[in-house]
């Protein structure tokens, strides 16, 4: 009997199992963690880049057990591809390789604004009494 629970006992011992891939861990810190505290602390136009690409990755390559985008990432993204000042942002200013990473040209960011914050409200149906009225407000 000891012998038995002991071996249930350390078998759940192991890994953690995480619910949403955030971009990886570094030294106890997420990637979105370390690039949204850079873009909300010294907002420059590499980090805004650095930021879409992030997101771009979160939502496309979604991991963790529910396959899914992180709560809020979607409208996160979507806020920040509404705002006039971003397409050009990125445009002047991101990488080649950001620009092929992101997978879409600017003249297409209000069109995706929209598609993330449909996401963000099927994934997780109970932020559209958030989303939905900021996503009419914005696209008017």
């Amino acid at each position: 009997m000891a012998i038995l629970a002991a071996a249930v006992l350390l078998s759940s011992c192991g890994t953690a199992q995480i619910l949403y891939n955030w971009g990886g861990e570094y030294n106890g810190v997420t990637e979105y963690e370390r690039i949204a505290y850079r873009t909300s602390d010294t907002q420059s136009p590499e980090s805004i880049c650095s930021m879409l690409v992030l997101y771009q990755e979160l939502v496309s390559e979604p991991g963790g057990l529910r396959k899914m985008p992180p709560p809020g990432i979607c409208a996160e993204y979507a806020w920040l591809l509404a705002q006039p000042e971003t397409a050009t942002t990125f445009a002047e200013h991101a990488s080649s390789r950001q620009k092929s990473l992101l997978g879409f040209s600017t003249a297409d960011f209000l069109a995706r604004s929209r598609e993330l914050f449909e996401m963000e409200m099927k994934y997780y149906p109970e932020s559209a009494k958030f989303i939905k009225p900021l996503a009419e407000r914005l696209f008017k």
